[in-house]
């Protein structure tokens, strides 16, 4: 592995287990058994690390949300699997990072909220479409409308301080969040198809 890419790997560990602010660029360069010149030879000062990590994750995501598009079976599955990846990246995710995003990195913030309308709400839309057309969702809903509140319940996980998460976990109010919104936009045909992917029997 390249010292550049060990350098982002570590930090962004670093970054979501205790928050972007609380890592200093020793925290890194200990954690790394490197000299702080070396990582300043790829990036001037913490800022540009934050901004060039924010920019790489956000372009991955984009090919992880097109990657999950394609293999999905329905556009229930696609919400499954864009669910599992979101769980997957908060259970080793400390809320405090996205705080500290929002807080203190503003061009790394922009980067996430460009990827967020660019790619995010377009997926978020056209699988609402897609769900409306295969009799999976409710005919009756307005699909930007849908979208946006998807995106804003996101938010409200990432950057709202409406949980503390002491009594309910992260990654688990992640799941309810996304239980009741699926719940709430289905027709009874995808209400069926969603518990069969969850594996739980139909409530009447």
């Amino acid at each position: 592995m390249e010292p550049q890419e060990k350098i982002l790997k570590s930090s962004l560990a670093l970054f979501f287990k205790y928050g972007i602010k609380h890592v200093t660029m020793d925290d890194i360069a200990k954690e790394l058994g490197m000299s702080k010149k070396t990582i300043y030879q790829f990036y001037k000062e913490k800022d540009d690390l934050v901004n060039q990590l924010c920019d790489i994750e956000m372009n991955s995501q984009e090919h992880e949300f097109d990657a999950m598009a394609k293999e999905a079976k329905d556009p229930i599955h696609e919400m499954m699997l864009i669910s599992e990846r979101m769980r997957l990246m908060m259970q080793n995710v400390n809320p405090i990072f996205f705080m500290d995003l929002q807080k203190f990195y503003p061009i790394a913030f922009k980067r996430f909220q460009s990827f967020k309308e660019d790619c995010a709400f377009k997926g978020i839309l056209s699988n609402i479409k897609a769900g409306m057309e295969q009799g999976f969702y409710r005919p009756d809903l307005d699909r930007e409308f849908v979208s946006r509140l998807r995106l804003a319940q996101i938010d409200m996980l990432m950057f709202g301080n409406y949980f503390s998460f002491e009594k309910i976990s992260f990654v688990k109010t992640h799941e309810l969040v996304l239980d009741i919104f699926v719940y709430g936009i289905c027709t009874v045909k995808g209400h069926k198809l969603f518990n069969h992917y969850k594996k739980i029997k139909d409530i009447e």
